[in-house]
């Protein structure tokens, strides 16, 4: 039962960088998005079992970050913030195949910055 409960993950971000000197910055947007997440064998925006795709969520996460940075002409984002949530249609698919397939939504917000001289 301990191995079957260790298995679980509801979520994993990697690659999360903080500076204690940040350099000086002006606000260039503020941005809200969204993206799709396919995980299986578990629960909707919740665990998942022998989820061999908690880490393929990286990828889509920087892209969209890196979209509305590139949207901005900023340098940078900062107070990103990422919420795993599922959505009713997506609770409705998890529903339908028996756990079989889990889909969600990773939500991201932040603040795109530029760099000041």
């Amino acid at each position: 039962m301990v191995l079957f409960a260790a298995s679980c993950t509801t979520f994993q971000l990697s690659g999360i960088q903080m500076n204690e000197e940040m350099p000086s910055y002006q606000t260039v947007g503020e941005f809200k998005t969204s993206v799709m997440v396919n995980e299986f064998i578990g629960s909707s925006g919740g665990t998942n079992l022998v989820n061999a795709t908690a880490t393929a969520m990286d990828n889509p996460i920087y892209d969209a970050v890196r979209r509305e940075i590139n949207k901005y002409s900023g340098d940078a984002a900062v107070n990103v913030t990422v919420k795993y949530e599922a959505t009713f249609v997506d609770l409705l698919l998890n529903g339908f195949t028996f756990g079989l397939y889990a889909p969600a939504h990773a939500k991201i917000e932040g603040t795109v910055v530029k760099y000041q001289d």
